[in-house]
């Protein structure tokens, strides 16, 4: 019986805190995946910001704004997304409006 236990006990998932996963600070996490509530309830992560979390408690209800300090994740479920890329993006984004802007005023001139 002693190993029936441990094997319910390896598969159990380990759950951490979500403010204390480590990453690096150019880093976010990436929003849909489960998450548990500091009181047991399960609930779905539908965005993560700097202190807080928007979670869904079950389909169709309101989402509700949680602290990361009371949701419990199981890390390996997470995936981050380097900053650095979205940063790229909005650098794209502005040179090509400047090249727009460029050709409008050639244009008009």
């Amino acid at each position: 019986m002693a190993t029936n236990r441990k094997t319910a006990e390896k598969t159990r998932p380990e759950l951490v805190r979500l403010d204390s996963v480590s990453m690096d600070e150019d880093d976010e996490i990436l929003p849909d995946f489960e998450a548990q509530v500091d009181d047991g309830r399960r609930v779905w992560v539908t965005a993560v910001l700097e202190r807080t979390a928007v979670i869904e408690p079950s389909p169709g209800e309101p989402k509700v704004l949680v602290n990361r300090r009371r949701l419990f994740v199981d890390p390996r479920h997470l995936r981050v997304r380097h900053l650095a890329s979205k940063e790229a993006a909005r650098r794209g984004r502005e040179a090509a409006r400047q090249l727009r802007l460029q050709e409008q005023q050639s244009s008009a001139a």
